[in-house]
């Protein structure tokens, strides 16, 4: 049994000098001392693997934040497109509308959904908006393209006059026998406005025989439209012209009975009744 008056020495020598140290601990303290740096150790290893777990944790919350940053940022970026694409759609629509077309979906129209949820799947949301953007143009192209062939499409009459002689074979006014008529002959007033039919650039603008003064407009397509008998010419070769532009004044002139408007249309060149195209009575 060890005596309560127990001691330990500590002797301490250099290795150059004969000198030494001795230090005397009672038990009960060399105990308490190791016992304190037993528990120091302890607790300096618990505090150093608390601070490389928050350390840890910390290094995943920034992470963390800049990907919630991030996506934050590229969320923002679709809620633009969207818009973007909201206001396309209201622009091709209004287009549609001017063709006399419906992009609406009557069908759903003015229902509601029953019930929608669920998480939002960015990178799918990315996607889709992709698909309709490319959809949306290449429906704007086809708008586009739609546009310009109606407006070059030859619509109408050049004058609100009735049809007085018709395409085709007709009885030769000036003699007997029959001829072929290539285009319709339409009453005007001497002098009465004739217009365009559609959008185009005048090729010819002169007198030319059995037409009078003739005013030739191309249409693109190989679709050209003549104007005959005119009395007075309004515009010049090279002219770009839209539907309703005054292209010249009604009259009698080259091979005519009196004063009226000889309106032909022509396909690569052909004559074709004038009554075939779309728009026209």
């Amino acid at each position: 049994m060890r005596s309560e008056n127990a001691f330990y020495t500590l002797i301490i020598a250099t290795a150059t000098s004969s000198r030494f140290y001795k230090i005397v601990i009672h038990y009960k303290h060399l105990y308490a001392a190791i016992l304190v740096t037993l528990v120091s150790i302890g607790l300096l290893a618990g505090a150093g693997v608390w601070v490389v777990k928050n350390v840890a944790t910390l290094i995943r919350f920034r992470r963390v934040q800049q990907e919630n940053q991030t996506l934050k940022e590229h969320y923002r970026s679709l809620q633009s497109r969207v818009a973007t694409l909201e206001a396309e759609s209201a622009q091709l629509r209004q287009m549609a509308k001017a063709l006399g077309l419906n992009l609406d979906d009557a069908a759903t129209r003015g229902k509601q959904p029953a019930g929608a949820g669920g998480p939002v799947e960015v990178q799918s949301f990315a996607r889709e908006i992709e698909r309709v953007e490319s959809e949306i143009k290449r429906l704007r192209r086809q708008l586009e393209q739609e546009a310009v062939r109606l407006a070059t499409t030859p619509i109408g009459w050049p004058v609100e006059g009735p049809t007085t002689d018709r395409f085709g074979v007709r009885r030769n006014p000036f003699g007997e026998g029959y001829e072929f008529h290539s285009g319709l002959d339409l009453s005007a007033s001497y002098g009465e406005s004739v217009r365009a039919t559609a959008d185009g650039v005048v090729v010819y603008a002169a007198y030319r025989y059995g037409y009078g003064n003739l005013v030739v407009v191309d249409h693109g397509n190989g679709i050209t439209t003549f104007y005959g008998h005119l009395s007075a010419i309004r515009v010049q070769v090279g002219e770009s012209v839209r539907r309703g532009t005054v292209v010249g004044l009604a009259g009698s002139t080259g091979r005519s009975t009196g004063s009226h408007v000889h309106y032909e249309i022509r396909v690569d060149d052909r004559p074709v009744n004038p009554l075939t195209f779309s728009g026209n009575p």
